[in-house]
């Protein structure tokens, strides 16, 4: 039960008056003179302790009339039956509970859980009740559709639970698609039906890492409003952004430096900083960072050969973006294999370019050996070869061997020049001549896909300009030369350019004129060594550096490469299908090692350096990107307004007051009646003498 005007209780206190009246004796009003007496002393009052009750019931009825009263202008009334009886739908309220890394930080996450099960405990019976976490992805931890099959009551109650469950992930911070998928799920959950309110609770620390794009081209609905509860930790925080990894050697040769950008919030004391390699402080490096700025430091390269590295900064006090990893020093010894007759040290061939295409890294070393197509080819030779390039017509015995090599997940490359215009009997390839394109000065590519790996890296908008390089001479081929096979891009004439057919778990790829400069301009070009280094890596998969990945990115595996399980840095393992081409399970920071055929390949996956920006971003940004800020005192002040309203007319509708009243009047008249009659003549007592 609930009561309209709940102050009136204070007018219960009058239960007192009839207790205090019976507890009081009073003297007679009238005094009749006797003479026997009247030299005697009055004698006082008796003490309290002898005091008693001696109307019982007369007292609980006065009492209980007086509380009847009290209860009535309280103006009591049933919420149960107002929840029942209310006829205006509820409104449809999203919980977004931010579990990017940054929510790591001393009590924050307590905070935000707390602070998104008060969200939770103030919805209404009627409303609709949706929890969604977000990270880098937006996912559901109650969806609308779900709690809909629940019970009214059970749905804030298993929203609860579910939040108790959630934990800080190591993903970044992506609050405009978190909250555009917010709004748009709730723009769904009232489709087909009657319009209602919206709103999204937004529990995060709303720091300034956080990306906002998606916002920014989104219209944010009228009907749904942004309730904002930032949760965040006032004492700063520090953290280690890596800008570039460079192999190129210093004067004196030595190996460059890595460069680390130290990012120091404001709001704090701590200004001194040391960077080391896996803890050890002989190797520390000082680096100054006033707060509120940041400084660019140089590390110098930790000694090859040892475990694999981690960059590590103290004096912070929050430590979950603290260290930089990166690859075992651990390099890869590639050996391709080239069949052909150019000479290594003739600059108008093949081969003088390809050796000079692969240059030496830390991370890979590739050595190109050089075969006459005739000369005898065993398994042995090519087994482990990531890449074949066929200049010339191979024998009988030495295509077998290329087409087990194919078979077993090899990549060839077939270069058609004026010397070797035939295509070899591999992959189902015709004996058909190809003939010699005629070109009234020069070709150029078009239809490039971009979305294959070998033309991949070169697809953002700053390397995909092929218009400069020239092709002088090329081959025409036909789908008849290769069937099945797809064509990767074409000469402006529209013949094909590169083609690719898959054998076998391998792929051969054509490419219809060379790159030496009687054919083209393509090896002088800046496209030589992206598409040389994206052929090689065709097989083996690109080699991990360590310091190009973020958690959360999708890491390309080339299933040629015979990669079988993931150890990931917690010491579990992932075990990959045979046509795995990615591996998306990048859910924390540190060193992962693949397991394939040629041996194990680490990669390192740091934190999003954007989760080191945790200062709280100015509430005005949300609002000029259009969301639609509650006030947290309007809204309470409405809803108790509505609340009120709901109140009186529920108390209005049930009238208990008038119930209660009537008691008190049949209360009354009894007790009327009870005391007339203890009083009548007949019932007075007698003194006694």
């Amino acid at each position: 039960m609930s009561f309209l005007a709940p102050l009136y209780a204070l007018g219960l206190l009058a239960v007192a008056a009839p207790i205090i009246f019976h507890l009081i004796r009073r003297r007679p009003k009238g005094e009749v003179p006797f003479s026997s007496v009247m030299f005697l002393t009055p004698s006082p009052p008796p003490p309290a302790s002898r005091r008693r009750f001696d109307q019982l019931l007369l007292l609980l009825l006065r009492a209980a009339a007086l509380i009847l009263l009290g209860l009535a202008f309280m103006r009591p009334f049933f919420r149960q039956d107002a929840a029942a009886d209310a006829g205006e739908p509820g409104s449809r309220v999203v919980v977004l509970i931010d579990t990017s890394a940054s929510m790591r930080r001393g009590d924050v996450w307590k905070r935000a859980v707390a602070s998104a099960d008060a969200a939770l405990a103030e919805c209404r019976p009627t409303d609709r009740v949706a929890v969604y976490a977000f990270d880098r992805t937006v996912r559901p931890v109650l969806g609308f559709a779900e709690a809909d099959r629940l019970e009214p009551h059970q749905r804030v109650a298993v929203a609860r639970d579910r939040l108790t469950q959630l934990t800080p992930t190591w993903g970044g911070t992506e609050l405009g698609r978190a909250l555009v998928d917010s709004a748009g799920a709730i723009l769904e959950a009232g489709a087909g039906g009657a319009p209602a309110r919206g709103k999204v609770v937004l529990v995060s620390d709303v720091q300034q890492g956080a990306r906002l794009t998606e916002l920014a081209g989104f219209e944010w609905p009228a009907e749904v409003t942004l309730d904002l509860r930032a949760v965040s930790d006032d004492g700063g925080n520090a953290g280690l952004a890596l800008l570039t990894d460079r192999a190129d050697p210093e004067p004196g040769g030595t190996a460059a430096p890595f460069r680390v950008r130290v990012i120091n919030t404001a709001g704090v004391n701590q200004e001194q900083f040391r960077l080391t390699w896996n803890g050890m402080n002989e190797s520390a490096v000082e680096a100054y960072v006033p707060p509120g700025e940041s400084r660019v430091v140089k590390v110098p390269r930790p000694p090859a050969g040892g475990p694999a590295p981690t960059l590590r900064l103290t004096g912070d006090a929050h430590d979950f973006d603290n260290a930089l990893y990166f690859a075992g020093a651990r390099r890869q010894e590639l050996t391709a294999l080239f069949l052909g007759a150019d000479a290594a040290s003739d600059p108008a061939g093949l081969l003088y370019f390809l050796e000079r295409a692969w240059g030496e890294t830390p991370e890979r070393v590739v050595r190109v050996v050089a075969r006459k197509p005739g000369d005898p080819l065993t398994w042995d030779d090519v087994r482990a070869a990531p890449l074949v390039v066929l200049a010339g017509t191979p024998s009988a015995e030495n295509t077998q061997v290329l087409d087990r090599y194919l078979r077993e997940g090899g990549v060839v490359l077939v270069v058609l020049t004026p010397a070797s215009p035939a295509l070899p009997a591999l992959a189902g390839a015709s004996d058909r001549a190809v003939e010699e394109a005629r070109a009234d000065r020069y070709a150029m590519l078009r239809d490039i896909t971009f979305d294959h790996p070998l033309f991949a890296p070169l697809s953002g908008p700053q390397f995909s300009d092929f218009t400069k390089v020239h092709f002088w001479k090329h081959r025409r081929l036909t789908d008849q030369h290769l069937p099945g096979a797809r064509v990767l891009a074409r000469f402006d004439d529209g013949a094909p350019a590169v083609l690719e057919k898959p054998h076998g778990k391998g792929r051969v790829v054509v490419l219809a004129s060379g790159w030496q400069p009687a054919d083209s301009q393509l090896a002088r070009s800046s496209k030589f060594v992206p598409l040389m280094t994206a052929l090689l890596e065709l097989r083996g998969g690109r080699t991990a550096t360590g310091v190009t990945y973020r958690v959360g990115d999708r890491l390309p595996v080339s299933a040629a490469s015979g990669a079988t399980t993931v150890h990931k840095p917690d010491g579990t393992t992932v075990a990959l299908s045979a046509d795995a081409n990615v591996f998306a399970d990048t859910d924390q920071p540190g060193v992962y090692v693949l397991d394939t055929r040629t041996g194990p390949q680490s990669f390192a996956v740091n934190l999003d350096p954007t989760e080191s920006l945790t200062a709280v971003a100015p509430m005005e940004t949300l609002e000029q990107l259009g969301c639609r800020l509650v006030n947290r005192e309007a809204e309470r002040r409405r809803t108790e307004a509505e609340r009120q309203q709901q109140n009186t007319e529920l108390e209005r509708n049930q009238a208990v007051w008038r119930v209660l009243i009537l008691v008190a009047i049949v209360v009354l008249l009894v007790e009327t009646g009870l005391a007339g009659w203890r009083t009548r003549p007949g019932r007075r007592e007698v003194a006694t003498p």
